[in-house]
């Protein structure tokens, strides 16, 4: 997965391709997922993506309502992003990155969060979206 550093040298932020930080994603937590799920070969890492779906799910959403604010975003979209994470690998990432045990579904969550985030980011900066 492409990304880019923003910040200074002493705190550098990875982002993803069509991510612009400006959300407070925890972004180091996707990137522990997708570094997971690559070392243990399931292959996860590529259903916990962007996907054409769920940009136009959200843009459809943010249309029909005309003015959305981001919690009904993330309601809307946190369940069918939830359904492609892998639960045990959430756990592990959100472990590695935050260093403390959490349940799998908290972990899950918060991985979908990162995305629906994203998803949102990843609209303003196509001019599909504005926050």
């Amino acid at each position: 997965m492409e990304s880019f550093t923003l910040g200074s040298e002493e705190q550098m932020t990875r982002l993803p391709l069509l991510a612009s930080g400006k959300l407070g994603a925890d972004y180091e937590l996707l990137f522990a997922y997708w570094e997971i799920a690559k070392e243990e070969g399931k292959g996860g890492e590529k259903d916990v993506v962007l996907r054409k779906e769920d940009l136009e799910m959200v843009e459809e959403l943010a249309s029909r309502k005309g003015k959305i604010m981001l919690e009904e975003i993330v309601s809307a979209s946190l369940p069918i992003v939830l359904k492609r994470i892998d639960p045990q690998i959430a756990k592990k990432a959100y472990e590695r990155v935050h260093g403390v045990e959490v349940p799998q579904d908290f972990a899950a969550i918060a991985i979908a969060k990162v995305i629906v985030l994203w998803i949102v980011e990843a609209l303003e900066i196509e001019g599909k979206l504005n926050l």
